[in-house]
């Protein structure tokens, strides 16, 4: 349903700044202009729903609540090779992403117990820039985000395990 959705908006919106654009532009009689709106409309709509929202699911993701707050930040996550956008969160006893709104696509939430946690490493993301931040946990998984005050979350992670002992 949200695929459908998307792509009517994008071809709807599509065919009106066309429209309007080719009304205001061009010398051209109502039923050329009538027909460029009616295709493209159907055309953008098609495209749209195959192509670029072909990946979304219409399954709706709810994030939990989030209590006790100690620490948060702008993040990205890497999921696939991707760096998606969206909040990171330290509570009292996990490290949670949440994607933002503006990744309908790749939504999903990244839940990591502190408890789990082995290794806080610093990374370099594409090799030069110094804010990426690498968590290691006890099953093998490894984590990748993106922060800015890196030093920071490192450190109030530490900090909150030392304190969960």
């Amino acid at each position: 349903m949200k695929r459908l959705k998307y792509s009517l908006v994008l071809g709807l919106s599509t065919s009106i700044f066309l429209t309007l654009y080719i009304s205001y532009k061009g010398k051209y009689n109502f039923n050329v202009i009538l027909f460029t709106a009616v295709f493209m409309f159907i055309f953008i709509t098609l495209i749209s729903y195959f192509k670029m929202f072909a990946h979304i699911n219409n399954k709706e993701i709810n994030f939990q609540e989030l209590k006790n707050i100690i620490y948060s930040g702008r993040a990205n996550h890497y999921l696939n090779g991707i760096a998606v956008g969206g909040n990171l969160y330290l509570t009292d006893n996990q490290l949670i992403f949440q994607t933002n709104i503006l990744n309908f696509i790749q939504k999903h939430e990244c839940i990591i117990n502190l408890k789990d946690v082995t290794l806080i490493e610093f990374e370099k993301t594409l090799g030069m820039v110094n804010n990426g931040l690498l968590i290691r946990t006890e099953n093998g998984l490894k984590e990748q985000f993106v922060v800015t005050n890196r030093e920071q979350w490192k450190n109030e992670i530490e900090k909150k395990q030392k304190i969960g002992l």
